[in-house]
């Protein structure tokens, strides 16, 4: 079968259909963020955007954290009975460890005063913990979602997660609220998708059902999965190279400069990650089925990343070539700087997101120890920042250089995905009996 014929066959899969209805969602949320930037843009400075910029990287980052990726396994194993238990124990801890981020936040401001550039208000740190539990939130309900396939749900929340945010910041604008509406707003915003996704919950993962589940099945689930816990420092490096950036160039080059950076994220990184979670949610799912089945993943994943990773490119450098003309017609004069950082970042979106499905292996063929190395050899690069800021390199190429390292980083990264893939396939592959061989452990060995 030609390839052509073999990509015509695979767009016509569910878990293409999956793939395009959280797409939808990516991209409602996308139109979105375009259309209330301009007023946005007007009615809160670039300084304001750089002190925001701080919050968003602080809940992000321990959003990601904030279930100790346990929500991630919900969707791998057969018995819903232990899904749940993962599902809860996240869940759980979605309450718990924001408290250990945002004290750990506090401490490292007390021992460098200057390290963001200035002195945070209490205030500060209520809208932080506020919106990494929220985040948290999220990501957890998510995949109760996913589990089910209620992929819709999943979509409208990655559209709320933007419109319901920007509305709330504009309305507090509007009654007086300075750079504070851009932290109340994010976390109201945040509140109102965590209602959404609370809706039509499978059995097992409704919110009744909160004091319910014992504690013992919980533990047990932990147990089993412990080596999910490799996913928390691998989240704290994957996701504190994508939002530390700002919070750098926050304390080496002031907050006018973060915002410019934040801003040009927001139209670019940020819709990026949004239609990253499509490209990593579906094949989880799908690519754990195939492992159950004892089905082969080289050529499958291959084909995924060539029908998801085409259209990514062509989208990310269209934008990038618009992005000079945007910012200075729609935005305002005072934004235009921000579009040199939309073209270097829009760079480093389009390998990110191309390589994003082949990376779910590492989750799937359970290989998170050799990613977490290559996580924690590329971590240092965001120091890149403020190095350069110390020598007195502009903002601009500090920029450059830790995306053309970030670059490298994902590479690597696609080529781990592979040769998992490939060795899962070698032990797959029928062998003569006089030869003894041990088959790698599927993906259901914990249900």
């Amino acid at each position: 079968m030609r390839i052509g014929q073999r990509l015509l066959k695979l767009s016509r899969r569910p878990e293409a259909r999956h793939v395009g209805i959280l797409t939808s969602g990516s991209v409602a949320a996308q139109v979105a963020l375009i259309a209330t930037a301009p007023l946005l843009s007007r009615l809160f400075s670039p300084a304001a955007f750089g002190v925001f910029s701080l919050m968003l990287t602080i809940s992000t980052i321990g959003g990601a954290i904030g279930g100790l990726c346990y929500e991630v396994a919900v969707v791998l194993p057969r018995s819903r009975r232990v899904a749940a238990a993962l599902y809860w124990l996240a869940f759980y801890l979605s309450f718990v460890t924001p408290v250990v981020v945002i004290g750990a936040v506090a401490l490292i401001q007390h021992i460098f005063p200057h390290i963001f550039g200035r002195l945070l208000p209490a205030d500060f740190y209520y809208y932080c913990f506020a919106g990494t539990t929220l985040t948290t939130l999220v990501n957890v309900l998510s995949y109760a979602h996913s589990r089910a396939m209620q992929y819709t749900a999943v979509s409208v929340s990655k559209f709320s997660q933007t419109v319901l945010p920007a509305v709330a910041q504009i309305a507090l604008a509007y009654i007086g609220m300075s750079g504070e509406g851009l932290l109340l707003g994010r976390v109201l915003g945040m509140g109102g998708s965590v209602l959404w996704l609370s809706h039509k919950l499978p059995d097992g993962f409704r919110l009744r059902d909160f004091a319910r589940p014992p504690l013992k099945p919980l533990f047990i689930a932990g147990r089993n999965y412990r080596d999910f816990l490799l996913q928390v420092p691998r989240q704290l490096l994957v996701r504190g190279a994508t939002m530390l950036p700002a919070a750098l160039i926050l304390g080496s080059y002031g907050p006018t400069a973060a915002g410019l950076y934040f801003f040009a994220a927001r139209l670019i990184e940020r819709p990026g990650m949004l239609l990253g979670d499509s490209l990593t949610r579906v094949p989880l799912r799908q690519f754990a089925a195939r492992v159950q089945e004892r089905k082969k993943l080289t050529r499958t994943a291959l084909l995924y990343t060539a029908v998801m990773g085409a259209p990514v490119i062509g989208g990310v450098v269209l934008l990038a070539l618009i992005a000079h003309p945007l910012f200075r017609i729609v935005f305002g004069v005072r934004w235009e700087s921000a579009a040199d950082y939309s073209v270097i970042l829009a760079w480093w979106a389009a390998v990110r997101l191309t390589s994003l499905p082949l990376a779910t292996l590492t989750t799937v063929l359970r290989v998170q120890k050799l990613s977490f190395y290559v996580d924690a050899l590329f971590a240092g690069r965001v120091v890149i920042i403020p190095i350069l800021a110390h020598h007195h390199v502009g903002s601009l190429a500090a920029v450059s250089a830790f995306c053309g390292l970030s670059i490298v980083y994902h590479l690597i990264v696609v080529f781990v995905g592979v040769w998992a893939a490939l060795r899962y396939d070698r032990a797959l592959a029928p062998r003569p009996p006089s030869q003894s061989f041990t088959t790698l452990p599927t993906g259901e060995t914990y249900g």
